[in-house]
């Protein structure tokens, strides 16, 4: 009791001094006076964190003491020996443990903590004891007994993980929500990559529930090389909305075998659908590859303005000598596609391409006209500073020419959500042809907080799949806030099933628009929508 005479009468220096002081010299026989210290802390929170880890350090390789502390009348001090125990493993906590299991059943932090310790005992018997727990209504229970048992019996668990999300698959449709557990159901069957366990996640790529398929497409792109084989294939069988979700998939990976997969996908179907086309695309420029490059140059001649600002975006991500030239061999033709190629680079903002273009006189002139006849001051302003900071006579010249009149916004204030640049920069170009405000967000979350922030919408068009928040969470939290409950939102989807779009009526979504879609198109509905908010 010595190093501990009058502890609680000494002041905070001191105090730590002591319990450095007993660490250093492994003073194992402080260990009941150190527990009574745990359980009935000073009130100094530094001192008490230290009592703890003093403690903790303390009963390393002290087998009876632990023993002694599971059995301890304080819960903090029951705590501190289990964990201990899970670090340890001594045999002579094991039957301290299982008799805690069924007596604390009700406490469900002290129950996730004993399961947790028991994974770290590497003893088979354990499994039809912690087993059932897998079904606890907790979700920290059920993930730390995912986690233990996957250290037990891992092929065992996996088949029972695999039974328990197909078990929740109507629940999970219907609910359009995923609770932790399920989550973390997903995250552990990916530690697998057996062809049977990734053809299983793969299935579930497009899960008609967003959340869910969240949590999906977070597990597959944790997995590496060793999930491509069962994403390609479903990129060769699945229908559209699967593929899409391969080839997002793939751009987020960002595996250079992964563009091999996209470019072949793009060369064995050339009339490829546009939404897909577009997806495929949008990938390759997420991935640094040759292979991507040399498809995204091909790019340059497609004819869907949607589809061709993704190449343009994938291009100014990848841009290097062998894109210049091909892109100079397009704008040289002086054709529509030209003129295309032109006002792509200027709506995505490219600029790389843009410089590289303007370079030439053959083509700066069409450039500069181009920029001009959108009307956007805002972009004008951005590419009049970019000439300014160029080197040369002529982009200097061609930057006092880019001026233009404030522009009206009278038809209103939209909020873009959407995680593609591409889309985002095609959303600000049809707005700026409306002569509409348009401000933009990559997630669900940015555009909720931009909300929140007080900002003042008219309308809000969003995308269905995005991280962070997607669209139909977006859409909820907005209309649990009183100041946007009856804001008009129309959500822009490539969504075929009816529960998707049930899913998302139900949330609060007013209006629909699906890609693949035109300048002309978006604007018309854009119009309506507007209309309605302002009727």
């Amino acid at each position: 009791m010595g190093a501990l005479n009058d502890f609680a009468q000494k002041n905070m220096i001191e105090q730590i001094t002591i319990l450095d002081e007993i660490k250093g010299a492994g003073q194992t026989d402080v260990i009941p006076e150190l527990s009574d210290l745990l359980a009935h802390p000073l009130g100094d929170s530094a001192v008490d964190e230290m009592v703890y880890h003093t403690l903790f350090d303390m009963l390393d390789g002290q087998d009876d003491q632990i023993v002694a502390g599971l059995n301890h009348k304080s819960d903090k001090v029951r705590l501190l020996c289990i964990r201990r125990a899970g670090e340890n493993a001594p045999s002579s906590a094991l039957p301290v443990l299982l008799d805690m299991l069924e007596a604390d059943k009700d406490d469900e932090d002290l129950l996730g903590e004993i399961i947790r310790a028991l994974g770290n005992f590497k003893d088979s018997a354990l499994v039809d004891k912690l087993m059932p727990f897998l079904e606890s209504e907790n979700a920290t229970v059920a993930a730390w007994t995912m986690q233990s048992l996957l250290e037990l019996d891992g092929p065992r668990v996996l088949s029972s993980l695999k039974n328990l999300i197909t078990e929740r698959d109507d629940d999970l449709r219907k609910s359009g929500g995923c609770d932790l557990s399920t989550a973390s159901a997903i995250q552990n069957i990916a530690a697998f990559t057996d062809e049977d366990t990734t053809t299983f996640l793969v299935s579930r790529i497009h899960h008609p529930n967003p959340m869910f398929r969240k949590c999906v497409l977070s597990a597959l792109t944790s997995m590496g090389e060793t999930i491509l084989p069962a994403l390609e294939n479903c990129l060769e069988t699945g229908d559209k909305d699967e593929k899409i979700m391969v080839a997002n998939a793939l751009g987020i990976m960002g595996e250079k075998k992964g563009a091999d997969i996209l470019v072949a996908r793009l060369d064995q179907e050339p009339d490829i659908e546009l939404n897909l086309k577009f997806a495929l695309y949008e990938a390759l420029g997420n991935i640094s590859s040759m292979h991507s490059i040399i498809a995204l140059s091909d790019g340059l001649e497609e004819k869907d303005e949607l589809v061709l600002m993704a190449v343009v975006t994938g291009l100014e991500n990848l841009f290097n000598p062998g894109v210049a030239k091909k892109l100079k061999e397009v704008v040289d033709r002086g054709d529509r596609q030209s003129g295309r190629l032109i006002t792509a680079i200027i709506t995505a903002r490219a600029v790389k391409l843009f410089k590289d273009v303007i370079d030439s006189e053959t083509h700066a002139e069409a450039m500069i006209k181009s920029l001009l006849e959108t009307q956007d001051k805002e972009m004008v302003s951005f590419f009049r500073l970019v000439l300014e900071k160029m080197e040369g006579e002529q982009p200097a010249a061609f930057a006092k020419r880019l001026k233009v009149e404030d522009v009206s916004t009278k038809a209103g204030r939209i909020l873009f959500a959407d995680d593609s640049k591409a889309m985002l920069y095609f959303y600000k170009g049809v707005a700026a042809d409306m002569q509409v405000q348009a401000e933009v967000a990559e997630d669900g979350k940015i555009a909720l907080n931009y909300l929140l922030s007080g900002e003042s919408v008219d309308l809000l068009v969003t995308d269905l799949n995005m991280p962070n928040m997607d669209g139909i969470e977006l859409v909820k939290e907005i209309r649990k806030s009183g100041n946007w409950a009856k804001l008009y939102i129309m959500m822009a989807t490539t969504e075929t099933e009816k529960s998707q779009t049930g899913l998302a009526r139900e949330a609060g979504v007013n209006e629909f628009i699906s890609k693949p879609f035109t300048k002309e198109a978006l604007k018309e509905t854009l119009q309506k929508c507007l209309e309605k908010t302002q009727g």
